[in-house]
């Protein structure tokens, strides 16, 4: 079975336009919610940041990591219940309504996070294993010009192995969701039998799109940054209103692509579906 990318982008445009309310109401709960309780804490403001990077002694914060580390948390799992409910709500034939999606989503979610850990954390640990090996050497001054150059083909190597991993395994919050799956290996392993026939597409996609999203991301780091610096700018000022929006647009618009590009390409996937609308 193969997927064809263009008609999986026509089913996404399509699902979005006619699931616009459900998906606003979750990206509010996935993206807004989760952004103002990072607001609240210290370490994730971006003044903090430069203020370390600039003064690394100067500059300090109070408390323990416990809290910031608990509060994030909390908001990768209302990020991942929000994505779940949002898939439950576009792609069966038949909706149950916001309780009963957030209620699964907040199950699934959680379930869908342990799952990836084990997948993710699992063959990280084996894939960097080598690198741990090569840093003890480094620091034994076994290291040269060519010992360093190979250190950073690995790395490489590694993030487009990462990448082809999240092609493989895209489809799985979407079967899950379509599905009311609450456990993710199944789906995990319906994923890579999907995406067998046209991975090296949807590698070269998915890359291209980490490219884009990168590219706007630092793109706003640095925008962001410079309003920062200008001392003109006191904090709370509308300028830096303005980049707090800016922020919360662009998280919206990348967790919007995290649902629909594959709720799309799981949609195309699908024999007795044809794309309901594909680029001119």
């Amino acid at each position: 079975m193969d997927i064809e990318i263009r008609n999986g982008l026509a089913e996404a445009r399509a699902l979005a336009v006619e699931h616009s309310g459900a998906l606003t109401a979750y990206v509010a709960l996935g993206v807004v919610v989760p952004y103002l309780l990072l607001s609240s804490e210290p370490i994730f403001d971006l003044r903090t940041v430069i203020a370390l990077i600039a003064s690394p002694y100067s500059s300090h914060i109070s408390g323990s990591i416990a809290g910031p580390l608990y509060l994030l948390g909390i908001v990768v799992v209302i990020a991942a219940g929000a994505m779940l409910a949002a898939w439950n709500a576009i792609l069966p034939e038949m909706r149950e309504g916001y309780v009963s999606e957030i209620m699964y989503g907040m199950v699934a979610g959680v379930a869908f996070l342990i799952g990836n850990i084990i997948v993710y954390f699992g063959l990280g640990l084996l894939a960097t294993l080598p690198l741990f090996l090569f840093a003890q050497n480094m620091l034994l001054g076994g290291a040269g010009p060519a010992f360093a150059i190979a250190i950073e083909s690995y790395r490489i190597l590694l993030s487009l192995l990462a990448t082809w991993l999240g092609a493989r395994l895209c489809l799985t919050g979407a079967i899950m969701g379509a599905n009311g799956k609450l456990e993710p290996f199944s789906a995990f392993a319906e994923s890579w039998r999907l995406t067998g026939a046209a991975q090296w597409r949807l590698f070269a996609f998915y890359f291209l799109f980490g490219l884009i999203v990168a590219a706007a991301f630092g793109g706003l780091v640095l925008l962001h940054a410079a309003v920062i610096w200008d001392n003109a700018q006191a904090p709370g000022s509308w300028l830096e209103t303005a980049m707090s929006f800016g922020w919360i647009l662009l998280f919206a618009l990348y967790f919007l692509g995290q649902i629909l590009i594959p709720a799309g390409l799981y949609r195309a996937s699908e024999p007795e579906t044809t794309a309901s609308e594909v680029f001119a």
